[in-house]
């Protein structure tokens, strides 16, 4: 193997993957179990970008040839050396992503996206999920993706007025699917790529209804519903009240029955994020609960902009606390408010 390929990103196609590691368990050559982790390994090192040789490296292998013959179905030998290595290696890699994730803080909203998410899997069904924008929806969703990731979830954000040949490479670059096909060809190679034990999480669906044309928009949704339908996977489809409305109200409503019919478990959010959240929220910055006046200015901020501005703008009080070397306070809240405010008037 030369040394230029060694080091190239990962050029190993999901698809050929998921086939090799079917046929060695068809084989007997590997358990179910094995071939669980060798695609999670494989699948985090395509979503760090890593080399042929830091793939190795990471396992301790000096040789590239081990992964290469691994994840192309010719190792030709038992694995079980190779899949212990990488346990240890998947149990220490999601021990610290637990750890890292300081701009996230688990409220209800995204404790009940989770718990869709959850659903979606376990009931391979599809979990619609509906919601006003900028109320952590998003956000939540990365997370339950990233801790949940390499393999087993996958997250597709809808491109916004985009046709079915655009969202169908969305798709391919979350299944590890190189994306110069033809929509036929593409569309095989998704389904190889995707399996019963798969979540597929569609973010921003409503995005879908935004396309000037409306035969778009069916197959855009047909393609979701194809998917489904032929492997049996998870599938979590998010949107705004937008969704909802044309799903079961919109002039397509008729033709969308059939991927309606499949949602067993709709998931309506609140409008806004409930107190509690809000002092979860500042408890993770070490702040007590905020009093009247700060709970209003809160309130009006999560009104007009949503939750994100609140956590920016708690984000813009700990820099200044920190720069001033003293104890973030809600004073500095109320400061960073204000600074922000006057710069905003012309």
């Amino acid at each position: 193997m030369d040394e230029k390929r060694a080091n190239a990103t990962l050029n190993i196609s999901g698809d050929s993957v998921k086939k090799a590691l079917a046929k060695s368990v068809a084989a007997r050559e590997i358990k179910q179990d094995q071939a669980d982790l060798i695609w999670w390994f494989f699948a985090y090192c395509k979503s760090n970008r890593y080399s042929l040789s830091q793939a190795s490296r990471e396992l301790g292998y000096e040789s590239n040839s081990t992964l290469w013959r691994l994840w192309n179905g010719t190792y030709g030998a038992k694995v079980d050396n190779i899949c212990a290595k990488i346990a240890r290696y998947r149990a220490i890699t999601e021990a610290r992503a637990s750890q890292l994730n300081l701009d996230f803080v688990e409220t209800s909203i995204a404790r009940r996206v989770f718990k869709a998410c959850e659903a979606a899997l376990i009931s391979q069904t599809i979990v619609f999920i509906y919601g006003d924008s900028q109320i952590g929806k998003t956000r939540a969703l990365q997370q339950y993706a990233a801790l949940n990731n390499h393999g087993q979830t996958k997250y597709i954000r809808m491109p916004a007025s985009a046709g079915v040949q655009l969202v169908a490479r969305e798709f391919a670059r979350a299944c590890f699917v190189s994306t110069h096909s033809c929509f036929e060809k593409l569309r095989d190679r998704i389904l190889d790529a995707v399996d019963d034990k798969t979540l597929l999480i569609v973010d921003e669906v409503h995005q879908a209804f935004l396309s000037y044309q409306r035969t778009s928009q069916v197959k855009v949704l047909e393609f979701i519903r194809e998917i489904y339908d032929r492997t049996q996977c998870g599938m979590v489809l998010c949107g705004t009240n937008v969704l909802k409305t044309e799903i079961q109200e919109g002039k397509l409503a008729i033709m969308l029955e059939q991927l309606r019919r499949r949602c067993t478990h709709p998931i309506q959010l609140p409008s806004k994020p409930p107190k509690p959240d809000i002092e979860k929220i500042a408890a993770a910055f070490k702040l007590p609960a905020p009093d009247d006046d700060c709970y209003s200015i809160i309130r009006d901020m999560i009104y007009r902009s949503g939750l994100g501005m609140y956590i920016k703008y708690l984000q813009a009080a700990a820099r200044m606390a920190g720069k001033e070397k003293r104890k973030l306070t809600w004073d500095h809240f109320v400061q960073a408010h204000d600074l922000i405010a006057k710069l905003s008037v012309k």
